[in-house]
């Protein structure tokens, strides 16, 4: 009884095993995310174009405070952005982090990923 019950066990953890990563192999990515350092209070935030449309879109954008600061005023955090696949293709992303009231200066920061979605609308973001 106890060999048929320690038998029983371990096939189950084999196959548990087995079926887990199985399942890991065949998870698609139609979404992607990237964070990027900000601090929402200076009145700087990250501002995005893509090129060309219709390959990506926007699922969310958040501004996150670091954990480690929480409640203390003027403390950073990041701007996370989250895009879905929508058609196969390539396109650019720039980020650009400046104040939008300010016209005609430059932006403090700039950011570019190339997104690749593939025959299967499965989505790759990359830093360029």
């Amino acid at each position: 009884m106890k060999k048929s019950l320690c038998l029983f066990v371990f096939l189950c953890i084999i196959t548990l095993s087995v079926l887990s990563f199985g399942c890991s192999m065949t998870q698609e990515q139609k979404t992607a995310t990237i964070e990027l350092e900000a601090n929402a209070t200076t009145g700087y935030t990250w501002v995005y174009t893509i090129s060309p449309e219709g390959v990506i879109r926007l699922v969310s954008n958040e501004y996150v405070p670091d954990k480690n600061n929480e409640g203390i005023t003027g403390a950073g955090g990041k701007q996370v952005f989250t895009f879905e696949a929508i058609a196969e293709g390539e396109a650019e992303l720039v980020f650009s982090y400046l104040r939008e009231w300010e016209t005609g200066k430059p932006p403090l920061k700039t950011e570019t990923y190339k997104a690749i979605v593939d025959n299967k609308n499965n989505l790759t973001l990359m830093k360029k």
